[in-house]
């Protein structure tokens, strides 16, 4: 932040009746909060013009404070832009030089540990350039643990929210603990928790067949409570599953996913899952007939010898 910057912040606190904000000079390289500190960072396509864009998103990062949100605008460079092209443009516009890919910037949130990434272009602002609006969240920290009975209301309650939104599951309404609990897999059941104890996602899974050759493939799901979506939290019960799947010696996670449910096709995409096809009218839903997209997660290291 220049001396300039800081001058025009405090013009405008003022003029907008804040007097007890306080302003404080730094780089967005370096920026001078102590960590877990900030609910939110914004900035308004600057990001481009820094030449250490690594160490800027490990410092949003590092200030968040655990589901603290970054929105930021910024310029994009389409995939197709040469390095001649950026070189011969950034005389006139110095962001284009530095101007990342979406795909770069995805990458480069996600090295830096953020969740919940968002990057959505918006309009073109010159060939082969977008304007985009960039979100995304400072994972919420919490323990994976082993469900127990003592979690079911919990665990049907997360479930309840997830039937409520009408992209979950063909279910409208989680039943009472005794069926949910015949229906899933004794192994395999876990929660999410926070460090105050409060039980913020779920993951189970049931058996495909009983038939001995599928003994190593399960159906799962993963619910997690609607104050905390975006929080890492379902990709962080995806990691768990998986790694006890595996030491189980299962070699396929399957699921099927509503076409309409994009965040949980792309945290699943995340995980290793790949999208094998759509079922096109598989049920009737809600009144009309639904799609479900077939998903699944082949082990890498089991059963492939």
């Amino acid at each position: 932040m220049t001396d300039e910057m800081l001058t025009l912040a405090r013009s405008h606190a003022e003029r907008e009746g804040v007097t007890n904000a306080e302003f404080v000079k730094g780089t967005i390289e370096r920026i001078p909060l102590p960590d877990a500190s900030v609910d939110v960072v914004i900035s308004n396509c600057v990001i481009a013009l820094s030449p250490d864009k690594p160490a800027v998103f490990a410092e949003i990062a590092r200030v968040l404070r655990p589901g603290g949100r970054l929105g930021v605008t910024d310029i994009l460079a389409d995939n197709t832009l040469t390095d001649a092209e950026r070189a011969s443009r950034t005389g006139a516009v110095e962001c284009v030089g530095g101007a990342l890919t979406a795909g770069r910037y995805r990458a480069l949130l996600r090295a830096a540990g953020l969740v919940a990434i968002e990057v959505r272009p918006t309009h073109e602002v010159g060939e082969k350039l977008h304007s985009a609006i960039i979100r995304a969240t400072a994972p919420t920290p919490v323990a994976i643990v082993p469900m127990t009975p003592e979690h079911a209301d919990a665990v049907l309650a997360i479930y309840q929210a997830g039937l409520d939104t009408g992209h979950a599951s063909f279910e409208t309404t989680a039943p009472a603990w005794a069926g949910w609990d015949a229906t899933h897999l004794p192994a395999h059941r876990l929660v999410a928790v926070t460090p105050a104890g409060r039980v913020v996602g779920w993951t189970a899974v049931s058996a495909v067949s009983s038939r001995c050759a599928y003994a190593g493939c399960v159906e799962h799901s993963v619910y997690v409570h609607p104050a905390t979506r975006g929080s890492g939290i379902g990709p962080a019960l995806l990691r768990a599953l998986i790694t006890s799947t595996e030491q189980a010696g299962i070699w396929t996670i399957q699921s099927g996913i509503f076409p309409e449910n994009t965040a949980s096709r792309r945290v699943h995409g995340e995980a290793g899952f790949r999208e094998i096809g759509t079922r096109h009218r598989i049920g009737r839903h809600h009144g009309r007939w639904r799609d479900v997209v077939l998903i699944e997660r082949r082990s890498p290291v089991v059963g492939v010898d």
